[in-house]
């Protein structure tokens, strides 16, 4: 049984008639005329990545456990924001390719192997895209080898250990939720691999 026949019965929002009604190069916006689950007229706001195939985001660790964050401006929240590298899938780019071009072009790092580990719904009730995450291997580097891309508004990049970046997240100075899912995502890899192999992530 399929999951649209599992719950078939249940009320839930149907679309009557979808309105695109401001396209931009990047994002389009929608307010689609629905029947409520009271059977009710309404309508709905959403919006789609312009190109239709969602985005990426990659983790990046060196063999000895440090991750690659970059600190760039987010207009919407107005402020600088701590973050994995990210981006939007071009035409003809697989996740994978897409993470391993995004990591270089903001941070002139390559990464030794990018790997697929899975794909989300960021904001499931508002944007209508599925978001990779990448794992991407990287060499070992230091600090001063990644070149942030500052014309896309990246001022800062930094190498953290587990332990650090643990704190940054309890403590908010990681605020970006597609960055705590994607972390919590390659956690769950780990853990899981660690099961399989009967050692400790």
């Amino acid at each position: 049984m399929s999951e649209q026949d599992e719950f078939s019965d249940i009320p839930h929002v149907e679309m009557k008639e979808e309105r695109l009604v401001y396209p931009t190069p990047w994002f389009d916006f929608y307010y689609d005329e629905t029947v409520r689950t009271n059977g009710q007229p309404g309508n709905y706001s959403w919006a789609r990545i312009h190109s239709g195939n969602g985005g990426v985001m990659v983790v990046p660790v060196t063999p000895l456990g440090q991750y690659l964050l970059i600190r760039i401006y987010r207009y919407p929240v107005k402020k600088y924001m701590w973050e994995f590298p990210a981006g939007m899938i071009e035409d003809g780019e697989t996740a994978v390719n897409s993470g391993a071009r995004e990591l270089e072009e903001e941070t002139g790092i390559k990464a030794d192997s990018v790997v697929l580990l899975g794909s989300q719904t960021p904001i499931s009730g508002f944007v209508g895209d599925t978001f990779y995450t990448v794992l991407a291997n990287l060499p070992e580097i230091e600090s001063v080898d990644i070149i942030p891309q500052l014309d896309e508004g990246i001022i800062d990049a930094k190498l953290v250990t587990r332990q650090e970046i643990v704190a940054m997240a309890a403590s908010q100075e990681i605020e970006d939720g597609v960055t705590l899912m994607c972390l919590a995502r390659y956690w769950a890899h780990l853990e899981l691999n660690a099961c399989e192999s009967g050692g400790e992530a």
